[in-house]
C-alpha cells in the first residue's frame, strides 16, 4: 500500500512539473509578444509625431503664409502708392534710360567687384530730373499722403518709394530757387508760392516734415524742404542777395561768439548762409587742389565746426551745421568739376576736407564717435574712387606723366588710410555706418548697388583689396 501511494505521489508531482513548465513556455512567448506591442507603440507614436511634422512642413509650403504677408503688404504699399503712380512711372523709365545710356564692363578683380571699376565714373546727368516739372498741385498733395502713409512701412520698395517723393521735393526747391535767381520765370507745372500760401496746406506740410524722421539723405532734404516751406509762407526771401561786400556781414546777430563771421546756430536765416558758404568753399577746394593754393583763407568753416565739437554745450548744434556744410558743399562740386568724383588728388585733401588738421585728429574723432554721416559718406567716397581705372581718374588727376606719378603715389595712401578709419567707424558706430553707406548706394548707384556690394566685401567682410593701380 505504501508503494502504491509513493508511486501515485511521483506520478503527480512529475505531472505538476510538466504543467509548471508548460505554463513557463507559454508565459515567456506572451511577454515576447507584449514587448513587441509595447515596441510598435511606442515607436508609433514617433513616427505618427514625424508624419505630422512632415505634413505639417507640407502644408506650410502649400500655404506659404510669409508670402501671403509679403503679398498683403505689397498690395497695402500699391495702395499707399495710388496717389501717385503715374509719376512713379515717370521716374522709373528717366531712370531705366539713364542706367541704360552707360555699358556695363567687366573689372579685372571678377566675383563680387564684377563691373564696379567704373563706377566713380557717372554720366554728367540733368541736375533736375525732367519729372519734377510735371508735378501740379494735386499731385503735390498725393505726395504729402503718400509720404504720411509710407511712414509705417519698412521694406525695400517703400525705401525707393520715399527716395523718389523725396527727388521731386528737392527738384521742386532747386528749380524754384534758380529761377528766381537767374530772374526768369519758373519751369514747374505748380505755382509754389500760391500753393503754400493755402493755410490748410501749408499746415498739413508743415506738420509732416516736422515729423519726419527717414534719417541719410532724406533727412535733410526733409529739413531744407521745411525751412522751404516757412519762408514761402511768411514772405522770406527764397534766395539770398549776392551783394558785392562781404555776403557774411549780415550774420553779426547769430555768429559765433569769437567774432569769425561763422553762425553759432541753424535755423531759418543761417541756413541760407551756410549753403553759401558751402559753395564758396568748394571752389576753393578745387583751386587748392589744382593750383596748391588756397583762393579763399577764410571759406574753412569746416574746420571751425569741428572745433566746436570739443565743447560739449557746442557739440549737437555743431554737428548739425557741419552735415548741412558738407552736404552743400557735395552737391557744389559736380556742378564745378562736371563730374561726380571727389575732388581730392591726396590724402591730406580729403582731411582738409573733413576740417582736420591731421590723421591722428580724425583717427581721435572716430574713436569719440564723432563723426557726422556726412563724413562718413565722404571718407566712403574716397575710397571706392580708388578702384576707378586710371582715364577716370583723369578727371581729378589730369592726364600725362606727372598725373601718373601723382596716382600711383597717392591713391594707395588713399586707399589704404580710409579704408582703416572705415572699419573701426564700422566697428565703433555700426547704425550709423549702415546709414551713411545705404545714403551714399542710393544717390551714386541706386539700380544695382555696386557701392553698397563694395563698401560690405572690403570694410563689413575685411577682405584684402588688390593693389591700388
Amino acid at each position: 500500500m505504501a508503494l502504491v501511494v509513493l508511486a501515485l505521489s511521483v506520478v503527480a508531482v512529475a505531472q505538476d512539473e510538466s504543467d509548471d513548465e508548460r505554463y513557463d513556455i507559454n508565459r515567456r512567448g506572451l511577454d515576447q509578444l507584449d514587448r513587441i506591442n509595447e515596441a510598435l507603440h511606442h515607436y508609433g507614436k514617433i513616427f505618427l509625431k514625424v508624419g505630422a511634422v512632415l505634413i505639417g512642413i507640407v502644408l506650410l509650403k502649400i500655404l506659404s503664409p510669409w508670402r501671403l504677408y509679403y503679398s498683403a503688404s505689397e498690395r497695402l504699399l500699391r495702395r499707399a502708392m495710388r496717389g501717385v503712380d503715374e509719376l512713379v512711372r515717370r521716374i522709373e523709365k528717366e531712370a531705366e534710360e539713364t542706367a541704360g545710356a552707360d555699358p556695363e564692363e567687366e573689372a579685372a578683380d571678377g566675383g563680387v567687384l564684377a563691373g564696379m571699376a567704373e563706377m566713380a565714373e557717372f554720366a554728367d546727368a540733368e541736375e533736375v530730373p525732367s519729372y519734377v516739372t510735371t508735378v501740379n498741385d494735386r499731385m503735390l498733395d498725393n505726395i504729402r499722403v503718400t509720404l504720411k502713409r509710407l511712414r509705417r512701412f519698412q521694406e525695400g520698395h517703400a525705401e525707393r518709394y520715399r527716395n523718389y517723393m523725396f527727388s521731386v521735393l528737392k527738384g521742386i526747391k532747386t528749380i524754384t530757387e534758380e529761377c528766381l535767381s537767374a530772374g526768369v520765370p519758373s519751369s514747374l507745372a505748380v505755382d509754389v508760392k500760391e500753393y503754400f500760401q493755402d493755410e490748410r496746406r501749408y499746415k498739413a506740410w508743415t506738420k509732416l516734415l516736422s515729423h519726419m524722421k527717414v534719417g541719410g539723405e532724406n533727412q535733410e532734404v526733409a529739413d531744407t524742404f521745411l525751412v522751404f516751406v516757412r519762408n514761402i509762407k511768411l514772405g522770406r526771401p527764397l534766395v539770398q542777395p549776392t551783394p558785392d561786400s562781404d555776403p557774411l556781414a549780415d550774420t553779426a546777430v547769430t555768429s559765433s561768439p569769437q567774432g569769425s563771421g561763422i553762425p553759432g546756430r541753424l535755423n531759418e536765416e543761417t541756413l541760407p548762409v551756410i549753403q553759401r558758404a558751402a559753395a564758396e568753399e568748394a571752389k576753393n577746394l578745387v583751386h587748392l587742389v589744382q593750383t596748391g593754393t588756397s583762393s579763399d583763407e577764410g571759406a574753412r568753416w569746416q574746420f571751425e565746426f569741428v572745433q566746436r565739437q570739443q565743447q560739449l554745450h557746442q557739440r549737437d548744434e555743431a554737428q548739425r551745421m557741419l552735415v548741412v556744410f558738407l552736404s552743400s558743399e557735395r552737391n557744389a562740386w559736380p556742378k564745378i568739376t562736371r563730374n561726380r568724383m571727389l575732388p581730392c588728388r591726396t590724402w591730406p585733401h580729403v582731411l582738409y576736407v573733413l576740417g582736420v588738421e591731421s590723421a591722428d585728429d580724425l583717427q581721435q574723432r572716430v574713436e569719440n564717435r564723432m563723426l557726422t554721416i556726412q563724413e562718413i559718406i565722404i571718407l566712403e567716397k574716397a575710397f571706392l574712387q580708388t578702384f576707378a581705372k586710371r582715364r577716370s581718374l583723369e578727371h581729378v588727376y589730369g592726364s600725362g606723366a606727372d598725373a601718373d606719378l601723382m596716382v600711383d603715389m597717392h591713391v594707395p595712401q588713399i586707399r589704404r588710410e580710409s579704408l582703416a578709419l572705415l572699419r573701426r567707424v564700422h566697428e565703433t558706430e555700426p547704425d550709423r555706418f549702415d546709414r551713411a553707406t545705404q545714403a551714399l548706394n542710393e544717390a551714386e548707384t541706386p539700380q544695382h548697388g555696386e557701392a553698397r556690394k563694395l563698401i560690405e566685401h572690403y570694410v563689413n567682410r575685411r577682405r584684402y583689396p588688390p593693389e591700388a593701380r
